[in-house]
């Protein structure tokens, strides 16, 4: 930020310097006693002024670290869950199930190649680093790798966290460091089961660098830590495999037998300085699911720019103050020092004015960013649904073709009958999540145009069907048949956020359920039909109500959402000639009165080739 100059100091006058000496001969202790506590104030002021600005800056720096850490996390989230089904779905191949029976001492060469392609050309289609076969034991009897220098086929991973935790407990996580590749890795590893007895493990190593590397690009100091507190994923290189905190005995000994870092040491990890004077902006989440903790280390830049602004802005104060006294002192002497003082206090008062207007004018553009980070957020929310919904029908896809093609083999025609139809169900099932995902992303806005209002009330619930089922949320939906004035994805996008609150709202309710209805009415004397979104939740907090439709309002946990959905889905349906507002719904026994959202938009007149809005 370019300093501004501070008011120059008037030009001395000589009679005002003559005066001076006097002045100072005539100070009495009383006002030497005025002067001290006058420099005591402004001194306290300096300091309560730029500890407020700098804590102000931290709070607003955090809470954007922490959406920006919330994005990180669902990336991690996504890269890694993409491939949970794997190693479950590849050991379901009878061929698999019965290599890992014969152990690796007794399999049969032929049956060891079959293995060995099956493993690589699965491992190639799914993307991953290494999709390998070990027996009971714990030795590697078919792998993705097997015709590679750095073959895992035969080496014992026995000692590996993530075989023993599949064999004994159904399924085993761990990250760590290739013995044989040297190279970091995600494990993840699922029993191979034959007869109802556990023969084997098929593990699964997921590399992790591109997930790196774009943190990287993002300039985010962004680190990943395991539950001993040592970095193993991070956007600075410098930071990777540091201990956050001291590493005790029993850690480095249970390190050392599972060889999850083998032969890395652990220095500690030294922060930033900012980051020591600023604890706030390390902002951290925990992963629960994998044992791991998130952070984000925010830059300080900011905070050291509020505070130098209020540096500036007290340092103005006090001269405003200063010239004053001046002002009120001399004023009965000297018309040229009153005119001084005028002038010192204008130039003073339009600089302030042009701070003023400067940090509105970042707010705004602030305030504008957010706005188009929420609906990128909610197309990329949309899409890891998606990806995760085309990546089970994939894998599925595979193996039912090649179990469909042993079944051939043995001459099995109705099972191959049975998995063709399967397949064919999985195709068309990923053609309409396809096209779902394809017209939701499409950019569009441009003018008012006859939509059928039941239609898009379905590809919006299309769109969220994951994260309803997921929630357990039951839809009933009661809409007549009308076509309304809208744009159709901007439609959609209203109808989805609607959506995705009144599930937010049923989040803890035991039979969660959401109902969408729709009635004729009158807007501004025009046919119009009224859509009401109804969740049975706890219903709208006073406090809240008033405000709901205000950019960065919002009643979710922190890290859950920006508090933009309603303010966007506002504008959008204003923009249309539409109304958004909200209501408290009709309170039933047992369970809370929950919110009604009423979403009114113009019909298109039958009589009339354009529409209403």
């Amino acid at each position: 930020m370019r300093r501004r100059n501070a008011p120059a100091s008037p030009p001395t006058d000589p009679a005002l310097a003559r005066s001076l000496p006097l002045a100072r001969l005539s100070i009495r202790p009383g006002g030497i006693a005025a002067l001290l506590l006058a420099a005591v104030g402004a001194v306290g002021l300096w300091v309560l002024a730029v500890g407020h600005a700098e804590r102000r800056a931290v709070e607003a720096v955090a809470a954007d670290a922490r959406h920006r850490l919330e994005i990180y996390a669902n990336n991690l989230d996504s890269a890694v869950e993409r491939f949970d089904y794997l190693p479950s779905v590849a050991a379901r191949d009878p061929a698999v199930a019965a290599l890992a029976a014969a152990g690796a001492g007794q399999a049969d060469a032929a049956d060891v190649d079959r293995v060995n392609r099956y493993l690589e050309a699965v491992n190639a289609s799914a993307g991953s680093a290494v999709l390998y076969l070990m027996d009971a034991a714990g030795r590697t009897v078919a792998s993705s790798n097997w015709n590679r220098p750095d073959s895992y086929v035969g080496v014992d991973f026995s000692y590996r966290p993530y075989f023993k935790d599949a064999r004994d407990k159904g399924l085993g996580r761990f990250y760590g460091v290739g013995t044989v590749t040297r190279l970091p890795g995600y494990f993840i590893a699922a029993p191979v089961e034959r007869e109802g007895r556990r023969v084997g493990v098929l593990a699964v190593k997921i590399v992790l660098d591109a997930l790196e590397d774009g943190w990287r690009v993002s300039h985010d100091a962004v680190l990943v830590a395991d539950r001993f507190g040592v970095v193993f994923l991070s956007s600075k290189p410098e930071w990777k495999f540091h201990a956050r905190r001291p590493l005790d005995a029993g850690t480095l000994k249970y390190l050392e037998d599972t060889r999850e870092y083998v032969g890395l040491e652990h220095p500690p990890l030294v922060l930033p300085r900012s980051l020591q004077v600023h604890p706030a902006l390390l902002v951290e989440r925990d992963l629960g699911r994998y044992g791991w903790t998130i952070a984000l280390a925010a830059d300080a830049h900011p905070v050291e720019q509020a505070a130098t602004t209020a540096r500036i802005g007290v340092a103005l104060l006090l001269l405003l103050l200063l010239a004053s006294g001046l002002y009120v002192r001399q004023r009965v002497k000297r018309l040229r020092e009153q005119r001084l003082a005028k002038d010192t206090l204008d130039r003073a008062y339009q600089d302030l004015e042009r701070q003023v207007e400067a940090r509105t004018v970042d707010l705004r553009d602030a305030q504008a960013e957010l706005v188009q980070a929420a609906k990128l957020a909610m197309i990329g929310q949309v899409a890891a649904g998606v990806t995760h919904e085309l990546n089970q029908p994939l894998t599925a896809l595979r193996a039912l073709a090649d179990n469909a093609r042993l079944l051939l083999e043995q001459g099995r025609q109705a099972e191959v009958s049975q998995n063709l139809v399967h397949i064919a169900g999985l195709v068309d099932r990923m053609a309409k999540i396809s096209s779902q995902l394809r017209n939701f992303s499409r950019r569009s806005e441009g003018p008012a145009q006859p939509v059928p209002l039941p239609g898009a009330v379905q590809e919006a619930l299309a769109l969220l069907d994951r994260r309803l089922k997921e929630a357990r949320v039951q839809v009933t939906v009661d809409v007549p048949e009308v076509t309304v004035a809208f744009d159709p994805v901007r439609l959609q996008q209203v109808l989805v956020n609607l959506v995705r609150n009144a599930e937010d709202a049923t989040a803890g309710v035991a039979e969660p359920r959401i109902a969408i209805t729709a009635e004729p009415v009158l807007l501004d004397h025009r046919p119009a039909v009224r859509v009401a979104v109804a969740d049975n939740g706890p219903g709208l907090a006073p406090a809240v109500r008033d405000r709901l439709f205000d950019p960065f309002v919002t009643t979710k946990p922190g890290g859950q959402g920006l508090g933009l959905g309603l303010a966007i889905s506002l504008a959008i349906t204003q923009e249309y000639g539409g109304q958004l507002e909200a209501r408290d719904g009709e309170a039933r026994p047992g369970e809370g009165a929950g919110a009604v959202f009423l979403l009114t938009l113009p019909l298109i007149i039958a009589e009339r080739d354009e529409p209403t809005a």
